[in-house]
């Protein structure tokens, strides 16, 4: 399980947040139990097997942070454990509303902004990810579910683990609404090209870093998971923006944009290795994003920044449902 660190503090977790750790209760029968996993809060992990568990600091015997097995971004798992790993990371890094599983399908409810906080995602095993019923009578589950909410039913299908699920779905007329690359690299220091712009990092927005790209509408998802977020200035005016936060030892970054006026100037490369280099000292060694597979002007960037594609995923909406929003009927 590699070298263990002792961070014991009195009776207080002093581990950071997303550290892999082994902890050590006192059982009121007498005796000991164990824990491992990613701490998600002072008072929980996730094991495993995604399960997040809570625990009372109060009883801890004892605990240590693991250090891991050194593993390159998007190698060590089969691809399909690495996919379910990597959904999981971007998922607690974007935190819906509220979710709940159906079997082994999570159901994300957000409110009208962003798909993956608004949409379901398989995570056990194929070809459909262990829906709570019969396929047929889960995808019904869920348009209601979703109509229910004001929302368009929609699915988000990594593949190729779920190639069996995405066909089905299409069969029976969901239409595709975006198709993305899950990129991955492994995080080393960057090489910074001479800017005329000024870099800042904080772990806060304001209201200009929302007004850019016109993010309020997400302002609450941003808030439900600790982030980093970037700045770049020209003078005094915010030209470019990004965030990154980190879950169980992966920088996910997202929201990174520049004003369309400053393009091709090197701002988005300032924002990522900006992020980037924060991960790196606060001891996140691998990254992931998440990009629109048209985008190839975004592809291009971060494959020049040592990103690699580790796999794809598609939004499919309820195309019946689609239809009646768009007409305004209820």
């Amino acid at each position: 399980m590699g070298d263990y660190r002792y961070t014991r503090e009195g009776s207080h977790m002093k581990a950071p947040i997303g550290a892999r750790v082994s902890i050590r209760f006192h059982d009121p029968e007498g005796g000991f139990r164990d824990l491992v996993g990613y701490l998600e809060s002072e008072n929980s992990l996730r094991n495993r097997h995604g399960e997040l568990i809570e625990f009372d600091v109060e009883k801890i015997a004892i605990y240590k942070v693991i250090e891991e097995k050194i593993h390159s971004a998007g190698h060590g798992a089969p691809l399909s454990i690495r996919i379910q790993e990597l959904e999981r990371i971007l998922t607690a890094a974007w935190p819906p509303i509220r979710q709940e599983f159906f079997g082994k399908w999570l159901i994300r409810t957000s409110g009208k902004f962003t798909m993956r906080a608004n949409s379901v995602l398989p995570s056990g095993k194929a070809p459909h990810g262990e829906p709570a019923q019969d396929i047929d009578q889960s995808i019904a589950y869920v348009i209601a579910h979703y109509e229910k909410e004001g929302l368009v039913p929609t699915f988000a299908i990594p593949l190729p683990t779920y190639a069996d699920l995405d066909s089905k779905l299409f069969e029976q007329g969901w239409i595709e609404k975006v198709r993305a690359h899950v990129m991955v690299a492994d995080i080393a220091d960057p090489v910074y090209d001479q800017s005329k712009f000024k870099t800042l990092i904080s772990d806060n927005f304001d209201e200009s870093w929302l007004a850019l790209q016109e993010d309020h509408g997400v302002a609450e998802l941003m808030r439900g998971y600790p982030a980093l977020y970037a700045s770049v200035f020209d003078g005094q005016k915010l030209i470019g923006v990004g965030r990154t936060a980190h879950a169980e030892g992966w920088s996910a970054l997202s929201r990174v944009f520049v004003d369309p006026q400053y393009r091709g100037q090197g701002v988005s490369k300032l924002i990522v290795n900006a992020l980037l280099q924060s991960s790196l000292e606060a001891g996140i060694k691998k990254s992931v994003l998440q990009v629109d597979s048209k985008n190839l002007t975004a592809i291009n960037l971060y494959t020049s920044l040592g990103f690699d594609f580790h796999h794809e995923y598609v939004y499919r909406s309820y195309q019946k449902t689609l239809q009646i929003l768009s007409e305004g009927c209820c």
